[in-house]
């Protein structure tokens, strides 16, 4: 293997097939994936210090389809992962018990923001956010 090939971290996974079957799920998707080509272009055609997504296109195509899925397709997102560090604080985060509504609100949306993020982008970048 080169130096430069991915390792099973940095591929991107294949969306499951219910989320094709949803037209948000599918407009967000195609928006993330123009998003990450245009960026992926972008960092091989520019060179110094510049920044090739200056507001953030990637980024925010990939939580505004994690936003999505968790408050349409919740009970369908993926179980916490075992050996991802967030998913761990997202856990925790729920299982405080001296928790104020707002926290608790806050939790329970981050918690499955992140679970819908194991479904769309690497595991290297899950966990990030």
């Amino acid at each position: 293997m080169a130096a430069d090939d991915l390792n099973d971290n940095e591929l991107w996974p294949i969306p499951p097939a219910w989320m094709m079957g949803c037209d948000t799920c599918t407009v967000l998707y195609g928006r993330m994936i123009d998003a990450r080509e245009a960026v992926a272009e972008a960092s091989l055609t520019t060179s110094g210090p510049v920044d090739i997504d200056p507001f953030d296109s990637g980024l925010t195509t990939q939580l505004a389809l994690g936003q999505h899925l968790a408050q349409a397709h919740g009970p369908l997102l993926p179980d916490f992962d075992a050996n991802c560090p967030v998913c761990a604080q997202r856990e925790q985060d729920l299982q405080r018990t001296t928790a104020s509504e707002g926290f608790r609100t806050y939790a329970t949306s981050a918690a499955a923001e992140h679970r819908a993020r194991h479904l769309i982008v690497p595991p290297e970048m899950t966990h990030q956010i």
